[in-house]
């Protein structure tokens, strides 16, 4: 099935089944087989009226979301490596994904006892201060259906009434940075604030993540300052790719 994909990625026309056959070296009737099932998932579109096929709207959307995460990666990694410069503190990028999200850039504390996150884990908006930082900028819309999911409490501590969730997000907007303290993790605090795409749509975040004893309620502010600036760094870097 692979290979049959594959097949679309130089073509600068649709291709048919002889095309396709031939460039894979497999038998039109298994690549007639392999099409059928490309097109039921979204991944091949079948035009009729020349009996020949073209990439799909579900591939084209996940070969978009993939140039998305590398520009976002790329465009964030300085940022966070400069705030864990400045900080000391584990620093982490976080992609939107739907209405979810993936951490996908780590850089960890030099202090030896430290916070860390798994990558490409499957985390909430609408828990830790990486989600909510997206979720408070995100359509009403999805803001709503992101909240009519499942809330499970982590921690005691864990905010799970839609209402005071609300009443948090407009905060976030209000302020534009997002902080939460042992809600997620025990003892875990951190500092979030959005990156937006050249639409103004938030596609990811930046953190700081570090014991809750570190800091107090001023240092709080201090060290959101900082991750504004590099969250703004991280935006206008992404922005500049998008227009290249």
């Amino acid at each position: 099935m692979t290979e049959v994909l594959l097949a679309f990625a130089d073509a600068t026309a649709p291709l048919g089944v002889s095309e396709i056959a031939r460039s894979c070296g497999l038998s039109k009737a298994v690549v007639h087989r392999i099409l059928q099932s490309l097109v039921t998932s979204g991944l091949v579109d079948y035009l009729a009226e020349t009996r020949r096929y073209r990439l799909g709207p579900a591939a084209i959307a996940l070969g978009r979301r993939a140039t998305r995460g590398n520009a976002l990666h790329a465009a964030g990694m300085p940022a966070i490596a400069h705030l864990a410069n400045r900080t000391g503190e584990t620093t982490t990028l976080t992609e939107r994904r739907g209405h979810g999200r993936q951490y996908i850039g780590i850089v960890e504390s030099i202090n030896p006892i430290r916070i860390t996150v798994r990558t490409n884990e499957n985390v909430p908006l609408w828990s830790g201060a990486s989600g909510l930082s997206i979720l408070a900028f995100m359509d009403p819309v999805d803001i709503d259906y992101v909240l009519s999911g499942d809330r499970p409490s982590y921690t005691e501590t864990t905010l799970t009434d839609p209402a005071r969730i609300r009443d948090r997000l407009a905060e976030i907007r209000q302020r534009g940075w997002a902080h939460t303290a042992g809600e997620r993790v025990r003892f875990s605090s951190s500092v979030a604030a959005p990156i937006f795409d050249a639409d103004d749509s938030p596609v990811g975040s930046l953190s700081v993540a570090y014991l809750v004893e570190r800091l107090d309620d001023a240092q709080h502010y201090d060290l959101a300052q900082l991750v504004l600036s590099a969250a703004r760094d991280a935006t206008a870097r992404l922005r500049e790719q998008e227009t290249r």
